[in-house]
This record gives C-alpha cells, sequence and structure tokens, in this order.
C-alpha cells in the first residue's frame, strides 16, 4: 500500500530566551532546491503568521505580516517581513513582546492568501522559551 503526504511542513524546533528581542529568517525552498513560490493567483504576496501555542493548545502569541485594525493582546502585527524575490521570511519582535513564561510550546507557520483561499503550514515544531 503506497503512502502520500500533502503535508509540505518542516519541523523545526526553535528556543528563544525570555524578554530578549527575537529574530528568526527562515528562506524557503522546494525539495528540489528551486525558490518557493509565495505569490498567490492574484499577484499579490501571501499573508504570513506564526502561531504559538500552550500545552492546552491555547494561542499565546502570534506573530503575523499583515496589520488589522483590532489590537488584540498577544498579537504583534507588522512583526513578518515577506520578500517575494527571494522566498525569504524575517520574523522580529522586542524584547518587551516576548514576555512568555519559560517552557515549552509548539509552533506553525503559514503563509495564506484571501484572494485564492490558498493555506499552506510551512513549519512546525516545538518553541522553547528559556530564562536565566
Amino acid at each position: 500500500m503506497a503512502k502520500i503526504s500533502a503535508d509540505i511542513a518542516q519541523i523545526v524546533d526553535i528556543t528563544a530566551r525570555r524578554s530578549d528581542s527575537f529574530y528568526l529568517q527562515v528562506a524557503l525552498s522546494n525539495d528540489d532546491g528551486t525558490i518557493y513560490n509565495i505569490i498567490d493567483s492574484a499577484s499579490a504576496a501571501y499573508i504570513a503568521e506564526m502561531f504559538i501555542y500552550d500545552s492546552t493548545d491555547r494561542l499565546t502569541l502570534k506573530f503575523q505580516s499583515h496589520s488589522n485594525n483590532s489590537a488584540t493582546a498577544g498579537v504583534i502585527v507588522e512583526s513578518i517581513s515577506v520578500n517575494t524575490s527571494t522566498s525569504t521570511l524575517t520574523i522580529e519582535a522586542l524584547g518587551s513582546d516576548m514576555g512568555l513564561y519559560s517552557g515549552n510550546y509548539k509552533y506553525k507557520l503559514v503563509l495564506s492568501s484571501d484572494t485564492d483561499n490558498e493555506v499552506n503550514t510551512v513549519m512546525v515544531g516545538k518553541f522553547k522559551i528559556i530564562d536565566i
């Protein structure tokens, strides 16, 4: 029996220090090494979002590439920049935004488009916060 997986997400574990500034740069590529297409069918860049969940699956922190009109606690707007020519995502947050308690969390990094309803989870894994 053959197995087929439509899951393209790579598993990458991340460790960050509590209250330190956070910086992560991710270059997306296809299995053959070519640049991953982060342009939707309407020629717009995908929206990038990184969701961080605690052990009860409660959303505790969210980085996103876009701004929205409703400010929500734990959501850091415009903290992800998307470079469409190199398929690079850069996530940056101030130390004041990284106040999660020390411990183990999980995350997923998602690219989505409002114009063509496409959603792709490109990275998942553990998100560990250390202190001291």
